[in-house]
């Protein structure tokens, strides 16, 4: 599929928040190139997790066919494991001195080769910000300075997956803990009138009489969310702003995806990518 880009410069007046997914990058770079294509140029992006990848690509200046080639590489996705991961199992889960089983430095240096740029603020083309948590204090941040590949790869760093990242000298873990859909650099910006706000999310199963560990934890997280996303919707639109949810629904892209999945997933952001036109009546 050829993606044809128009040429502009990004609105300062619109903001997009890429929400936290397994994997959800594929259907986030779909939809960035779809909201291009619609004429819809975000100049203020924040990203969660998968949505850090595809918002750092983004802000960048990757666009169309450059920045669908990014999302989909294989070599992205290889980066993930390592060869140590299965040898820190054990002093993870019995002795307690790590948080996760891969270590992220092949992301990381897959990341600095890729982006063609080496810090938060190199990435002019849309003002980006990087959703993290620091466990240690217990709160949220955004990084909007630092290192890029590193700070991308501490938002992606889900606990008992990957291991903390240090980013100018302090340990971060996944920026969806707090963060699922990142809206909240937003909210209080007098400069920005627009807030879209894209989530990937898989369909539902059907409930089990039994709830189960991992289930309940999910639930949680999601519940907790859902309040925290509401009420930063509701002052944001107090102050005035107008904010626009969309959803891509696909199938949990599993652990191992081939390249028309990854395509389809792909496919199916670019698509409500360009549905959000239909808020931006011409």
């Amino acid at each position: 599929m050829s993606i044809s880009v128009p040429e502009t410069t990004a609105d300062p007046g619109i903001a997009l928040a890429l929400g936290s997914a397994f994997l959800g990058v594929y259907a986030h770079g779909g939809f960035l190139c779809g909201l291009n294509e619609a004429g819809i140029y975000p100049g203020h992006v924040s990203g969660a997790s998968a949505g850090a990848i595809a918002g750092g690509f983004y802000a960048a200046g990757f666009r169309g066919e450059k920045l669908r080639d990014a999302v989909l590489s294989p070599a992205l996705k290889r980066s993930y494991p390592d060869a140590g991961m299965v040898f820190r199992s054990a002093p993870m889960f019995f002795i307690g001195k790590l948080t996760g089983m891969m270590n992220g430095k092949h992301v990381i240096r897959h990341l600095r080769q890729a982006l063609e740029c080496e810090r938060i603020e190199d990435a002019t083309s849309a003002k980006l910000s990087i959703a993290v948590s620091d466990l240690r204090r217990i709160e949220g941040k955004f990084l909007t300075t630092g290192p890029l590949a590193e700070s991308i790869m501490a938002s992606c760093s889900v606990p008992i997956l990957f291991t903390g990242q240090t980013v100018n000298g302090t340990e971060y873990h996944d920026g969806g803990i707090l963060h699922e859909l990142p809206m909240e650099p937003f909210v209080n910006d007098p400069a920005i009138h627009t807030i879209i706000v894209h989530a990937v999310s898989n369909p539902k199963r059907a409930s089990s009489k039994h709830l189960g560990v991992t289930s309940a934890f999910s639930h949680g997280h999601e519940m907790l969310n859902r309040a925290l996303t509401a009420h930063r919707a509701k002052e944001a639109e107090k102050n005035g702003k107008r904010v626009i949810f969309v959803e891509t629904t696909h199938p949990h892209p599993g652990i191992f995806q081939s390249a028309a999945t990854k395509q389809r997933y792909f496919d199916e952001g670019h698509a409500t990518g360009l549905s959000v036109s239909e808020h931006f009546p011409s």
